[in-house]
């Protein structure tokens, strides 16, 4: 129920005790409603649906306690009971919580005691209804109404995805580059049975191959130089949850290995501990590299198949044009709220130069592009044109995709050897400071011929 729900309703047939909790409630800033019987009772609570909590007297004529919480259970399941009666015993506690009450007190009772009672139940309401509204947030946020598409290609995700979202079996997405890949995992965590539990996610190409294997399965203090305390790593924190190995192609090979036994067997031993720890978490791997890549170069086969149970592909946005248009508008009708601007669209000239673009950085690109132009636009301004786009773009209009490949292969080449440089050839140096592991260094060096 939400925080201004909480009217207290106070049933008892004797009529001082009724006034004499009714002041004590009202001195302590609790709106109160009182009933003398069960058919009064009844009749105050189906008017009034802000009552969220009734002290119900156990002992009254025509309409017992019991009788009278079960009517209520009936009429008003998510109301808190408490029981209320001199005549307390043990059983009669006991067999209260049994049919429903929250608790159970008897009279004569210390007021603090009842006012406690009361505020922990209060307090546990709202914090109740903060989550739910938080997991209406996060649905609202990262489900599948979030994603923005029109296209059947992107159908045939969602309705793939939904089932997967139903399913504790691992998943596997696959896309370039800022396809939407964690924004789908959330969407598929979010809309199962797991959401409100942790969703814990890690780039496994953006973690040094040291420090990865004590960020995925923790450590005890003292396993080795600089472990001045236990860490438990993501797997433990994702328990009962899910989480999310992003560019998984990425995970050094003798590491893979040690995963696969973890997905065999879901239990995970930190290092330095003799124990292993069981887990209950679903898995969602991503990575930016077509299946048959990721089979024959990246991943070990078996943790290719464990990891594959349920694929999904998402198409770039060369592939969807129909969405770009629909991406466009909701990214300007974000950013203007950010950005306290109107611009209602783009010229048509702007429009079909970024509807002819090959957007290589997929939705995420267009995304930087519309947030960059709409932060400096002036605020008159409410057509994007364009001027606008040229200032933004380092691009030049594409000749074909040959060009497009040949330009990002020559950059990511100048990148790497601008990095072994920059740290006098040492490679360990270089892939931390690129932000990718070893192994994908030494790959990419292979790959352009960079000694």
């Amino acid at each position: 129920m939400s925080p201004e729900k909480f009217k207290v309703l106070v049933v008892d047939d004797d009529k001082e005790f009724v006034e004499a909790v009714k002041e004590l409630l009202l001195r302590n800033s609790y709106d109160v409603v009182t009933a003398y019987s069960g058919n009064e009772a009844l009749e105050r609570a189906s008017e009034d649906e802000r009552v969220g909590l009734v002290l119900l007297d156990l002992v009254m004529p025509l309409m017992d306690g019991f009788t009278l919480l079960e009517k209520f259970q009936e009429i008003i399941p998510e109301t808190t009971i408490i029981m209320v009666t001199g005549q307390g015993t043990v059983q009669t506690a006991v067999e209260a919580i049994k049919r429903g009450a929250k608790d159970f007190i008897t009279k004569p009772f210390d007021k603090d005691i009842l006012l406690n009672k009361l505020d922990m139940i209060r307090k546990a309401e709202e914090l109740e209804s903060k989550v739910s509204t938080l997991s209406v947030l996060l649905s609202e946020k990262y489900g599948f109404d979030n994603i923005i598409s029109g296209s059947k290609l992107m159908k045939s995700v969602f309705e793939r995805a939904s089932a997967a979202a139903h399913s504790n079996a691992p998943v596997f997405i696959v896309g370039e580059t800022g396809t939407g890949k964690e924004l789908l995992a959330k969407a598929i965590h979010i809309r199962g049975e797991r959401a409100g539990k942790p969703f814990m996610g890690i780039n496994c190409g953006a973690i040094p191959r040291d420090l990865l294997e004590s960020e995925l399965f923790g450590y005890r203090k003292g396993a080795f130089t600089g472990a001045v305390r236990d860490h438990e790593g993501l797997f433990a924190a994702a328990d009962k949850g899910t989480i999310f190995l992003d560019e998984i192609g990425e995970m050094p090979k003798e590491l893979q290995v040690r995963l696969l036994r973890v997905l065999e067997e879901y239990k995970v031993r930190p290092i330095g501990h003799t124990q292993e720890i069981s887990l209950d978490v679903r898995v969602i791997a991503a990575s930016n590299h077509s299946i048959e890549d990721l089979k024959k170069t990246y991943l070990r086969e078996d943790l290719f198949f464990r990891l594959a149970v349920i694929v999904i592909e998402l198409p770039p946005l060369r592939e969807r044009k129909g969405d770009i248009p629909l991406l466009i508008d909701h990214f300007i009708n974000r950013f203007n709220n950010k950005y306290s601007k109107k611009v209602k669209g783009l010229s048509e000239g702007a429009f079909s130069s970024l509807y002819n673009y090959h957007f290589p950085g997929n939705i995420r690109e267009l995304e930087n592009l519309i947030e960059g132009i709409l932060a400096v636009i002036p605020a008159g301004k409410n057509t994007i044109t364009e001027k606008e786009l040229k200032e933004h773009l380092l691009w030049q209009q594409p000749k074909g995709s040959e060009h497009q490949i040949l330009a990002l292969d020559r950059l990511e080449k100048f990148a790497l050897e601008q990095a072994l440089r920059e740290c006098k050839g040492n490679k360990s140096k270089a892939a931390d400071v690129l932000g990718i592991s070893r192994d994908t260094l030494y790959r990419k060096l292979k790959q352009y011929g960079v000694e």
